[in-house]
């Protein structure tokens, strides 16, 4: 799972071509005892902007958003602007999912495509996305990779790469379509993908192509 040293920090998405800035606190128990974690959101979905700036001016025309209660809230919006631009590692590609699985299972590609996973999964929860969280979760191959104790080095680590791949090539445009209607774009982050920029032509893993994918598996389910 990604690690995060803060009780919120600020993450960067892509999907469908669009990336934006959006704020993530990892779980944490309220005084209850009951534990929770979530994205920056308006009540319904999560927002993202396109720069810190503007990530600023949103958390100041809209003070009552998904974070407002954290118990960390008011010493993180005391940090400033200075707290709302990702660090390097803080960023998570869901457009990219089909480019490391098509990679050869390296700890860095297989570290960056578990954190990915891990973070769908986590809006899955956020979200309260049952279809999705059983998608990520409820499947093996992408539990296993994010439990992060499968060697992928080796023959039999190599087959279970590649059946991971198959898994991916299969479904992982479902998982996206669901991750991309739960996300709401504001200020430049909501500027329309262009062609090209899309899922459509990237590479997926056993030598198909996203666009095959797209269609066949594309709607929500």
């Amino acid at each position: 799972m990604p690690f995060f040293v803060d009780p919120i920090a600020a993450v960067s998405l892509t999907a469908n071509g669009r990336t934006g800035i959006t704020l993530f606190a990892p779980p944490w128990q309220d005084s209850d005892g009951e534990e929770w974690q979530g994205f920056l959101g308006d009540g319904a979905k999560i927002v993202l902007l396109g720069t810190a700036d503007e990530l600023n001016t949103w958390l100041g025309d809209n003070p009552d958003h998904d974070l407002a209660d954290h118990p960390a809230w008011k010493s993180f919006a005391n940090k400033g602007k200075a707290a709302l631009s990702p660090a390097a590692k803080a960023h998570y590609d869901f457009d990219a999912v089909y480019e490391l699985a098509a990679a050869e299972g390296e700890p860095e590609t297989v570290s960056k495509l578990a954190d990915t996973v891990d973070v769908a999964a986590r809006i899955a929860d956020c979200c309260e996305d049952g279809k999705l969280r059983s998608l990520l979760n409820g499947t093996r191959e992408y539990a296993l990779l994010v439990e992060g104790d499968t060697s992928y080095h080796g023959k039999d680590g190599a087959a279970e790469w590649s059946r991971l791949g198959d898994v991916i090539a299969e479904s992982w445009e479902r998982a996206l379509v669901r991750i991309e209607s739960w996300l709401r774009w504001e200020g430049s982050s909501a500027a329309a993908a262009t062609a090209g920029e899309s899922v459509a032509g990237k590479a997926v893993p056993g030598g198909a192509s996203a666009a095959d994918v797209v269609g066949e598996d594309g709607a929500i389910r």
